[in-house]
C-alpha cells in the first residue's frame, strides 16, 4: 500500500464519505437495536443475528468525530479567544436538539409509569437530580434513552480538546490523561471487572475514549500522508471489524477490535474524498445529515411501538421485525424532515452568533 507525504492545498475537501459512513453507523445501531429487542424479549433471532455487530456503529461515531473535531478546530489551538465560540458551537450541535426530544420523552414514560406500568420495564426515578443528570448528560445519567450514555463521552472529548484551545501546553496533560487511560484498560482487561460504575476508571479513564484519539490520529495522517490505495484500507477495516468484533469484553478489547477497524475505515474514506474516488448517492448524505436525529429517536420508539404490538396481541417476532423495519423507514424520513426543520436552522443561526 504505496504510502506518499502530502502536499499542504489550499482546495478545501468535501467530505462527503463522512457522511455515507455516519448515516451507515446510524442505520448499524438501529438495526442492531431491533435485533437485540427481540432477542432480548422472544429469545429468537431476526434477519438470522446478521446485525448482532451494529452496536459497532458506536465505535464509527466516536473516531468520526475525533476526526471532525480536529479537522474543523486545530487552527484554534492555543487561542484562547476561540474557546467561547467552540464551546458554543458544541452546545448548540448538542443540547437543544436532545432536549427537544428528551423533554417529551420523559413526558411519556412520566405518563406510561402512572397510567400502565406493564410498559414500563424498569421505572426512571423522578427526582429532581436524576432529572437535571439526564438533561446535562451528566457522566453515567440514568439513560431515559439507552443510546445517550454516548452523548456524555462525546462532550468530555470536547472538554478535553478545549484545553488546547486554552493553551498548546495542555497537550501534556492530554497526553498523560491517554496513557492513563490506556493503562487502567489493560489492568481492567487482565485483572477483571470490565465493567462498574466508577466515575474515573468507567468514564474519564475508560478505553473507550481512546476512539475519539484514534479519530484524531486520522487527521493527522490524512493532513501529512497520502494513501494510494483507499478502497483497500477500507476493506481491510471492515474485514479486522468483523473478525475481531468482541461478543464479550470490556471497553478496552472494544477499542482495540472495533475503535481501531473503525480508524482505518475513516482513514481510508477520507483519502476517498481527496482522491475524488467515487461519488456518494445523495441519499446517504441527506441520511448523513440526520444522524444525529435518528440516534436519538430510534430507540425509544422502537422500544415504544414494540410494547404497544404486543400489549395488543400482535406478538410474532416476524410481525414485530416487519413492523420495526417500517417504522425504522419512517424515523429515517421522520429524522430528515426534523433536521431540515429544526436542527439544520439553529446550526445556522448558532453560526452568526
Amino acid at each position: 500500500m504505496p504510502i506518499t507525504t502530502a502536499i499542504p492545498t489550499q482546495t478545501a475537501i468535501r467530505y462527503n464519505s463522512i457522511q455515507c459512513l455516519r448515516a451507515v453507523a446510524a442505520i448499524l445501531v438501529t438495526l442492531y437495536h431491533i435485533t437485540e429487542n427481540i432477542s432480548r424479549t422472544y429469545h429468537q433471532t431476526f434477519l438470522f443475528d446478521w446485525f448482532t455487530l451494529g452496536y459497532a456503529g458506536v465505535d464509527l461515531f466516536f473516531v468520526i468525530s475525533g476526526f471532525i473535531i480536529a479537522h474543523t478546530s486545530v487552527a484554534y489551538i492555543d487561542q484562547p479567544q476561540q474557546l467561547k465560540p467552540y464551546l458554543e458551537k458544541r452546545f448548540y450541535r448538542v443540547y437543544p436538539v436532545y432536549w427537544l426530544l428528551t423533554l417529551p420523552l420523559m413526558l411519556v414514560v412520566w405518563s406510561f409509569q402512572h397510567l400502565s406500568t406493564s410498559l414500563i420495564t424498569v421505572p426512571y426515578p423522578f427526582n429532581w437530580q436524576e432529572v437535571l443528570k439526564t438533561l446535562v448528560l451528566f457522566p453515567q445519567h440514568y439513560a431515559l434513552n439507552a443510546v445517550t450514555w454516548t452523548l456524555s463521552h462525546e462532550i468530555y472529548f470536547y472538554l478535553l480538546f478545549a484545553l488546547l484551545l486554552v493553551s498548546r501546553r495542555m497537550g501534556w496533560l492530554l497526553g498523560l490523561i491517554a496513557v492513563a487511560t490506556l493503562a487502567n484498560g489493560i489492568y481492567i482487561y487482565w485483572y477483571g471487572g470490565d465493567s462498574g460504575t466508577g466515575l474515573l476508571r468507567f468514564f474519564l479513564l475508560s478505553p473507550i475514549n481512546l476512539e475519539f484519539a484514534f479519530g484524531v490520529l486520522v487527521y493527522y495522517l490524512h493532513r501529512h500522508f497520502r494513501i494510494n490505495q483507499s478502497g483497500l484500507l477500507i476493506l481491510v477495516g471492515v474485514l479486522a471489524g468483523l473478525y475481531l468484533a468482541p461478543r464479550t469484553g470490556g471497553d478496552f478489547t472494544r477499542a482495540l477490535t472495533l475503535g481501531l477497524p473503525a480508524m482505518l475505515i475513516v482513514w481510508g474514506a477520507v483519502e476517498a474524498d481527496r482522491a475524488h474516488l467515487y461519488r456518494v448517492p445523495s441519499l446517504l448524505i441527506h441520511l448523513g445529515d440526520a444522524s444525529y436525529m435518528i440516534y436519538l429517536l430510534h430507540f425509544p420508539l422502537i422500544i415504544f411501538a414494540n410494547k404497544i404490538l404486543t400489549f395488543n396481541g400482535w406478538g410474532s417476532v416476524w410481525i414485530l421485525g416487519m413492523a420495526d423495519v417500517v417504522l425504522m423507514l419512517l424515523i429515517f424520513w421522520l429524522s430528515w424532515y426534523l433536521h431540515q426543520q429544526i436542527e439544520q436552522p439553529l446550526i445556522r443561526w448558532s453560526k452568526k452568533k
